[in-house]
């Protein structure tokens, strides 16, 4: 045999084959399949229940959430529930005390004989009336500041708590 010719014939000289550069696919037994098989099976399941276990803990925090949202507007409804009835008890108070000032002007008014009287009788109760209305409405408007002011006041306190809380994250 020649020895080299152009670089692709070799003489072997135990006239042997020469052995393949390519690699051999290894033979996968069953249980090496098998056991394969269980790894990927146990990594799935790893997974998912990393998975439901993280799931199960954001529901838990929207939840809480929630909840506590529910507590929050229940606090703001009841400041404002309660407000509210100062509110229309006091009108109820300022409509009664107008009414009875209305009827004892009607008494003082039907009493009188002279009407330049009479008319000194209407610009009183009117200038009374008119200072009792201002007083009545600031009274109303302090009412209803302090409706405001207690309305919100367990969502700023809640607001505080949230930002105190993502401070302390950051």
């Amino acid at each position: 045999m020649v020895a080299h010719q152009a670089g692709r014939d070799h003489a072997w000289p135990t006239g042997e084959a020469p052995m393949s550069t390519k690699k051999a696919k290894p033979e996968m037994s069953t249980e090496t399949v098998t056991k394969a098989t269980e790894q990927v099976a146990e990594q799935v399941a790893s997974f998912a229940q990393k998975t439901l276990d993280q799931a199960q803990g954001a529901f838990e925090k929207v939840s809480e959430v929630a909840h506590g949202n529910v507590q929050l507007m229940d606090a703001a409804a009841n400041a404002y529930k309660n407000r509210v009835t100062d509110i229309q008890l006091k009108s109820m108070e300022f409509v009664q005390l107008n009414i009875n000032s209305g009827f004892a002007f009607a008494r003082k008014l039907f009493a009188v004989r002279d009407p330049q009287e009479a008319v000194n009788l209407h610009q009183g109760f009117f200038k009374e009336q008119a200072e009792t209305l201002q007083r009545q409405a600031a009274e109303l408007s302090e009412l209803s500041v302090a409706l405001a002011k207690e309305s919100m006041k367990p969502v700023q306190e809640q607001m505080t708590k949230s930002f105190a809380s993502l401070s302390k994250v950051a």
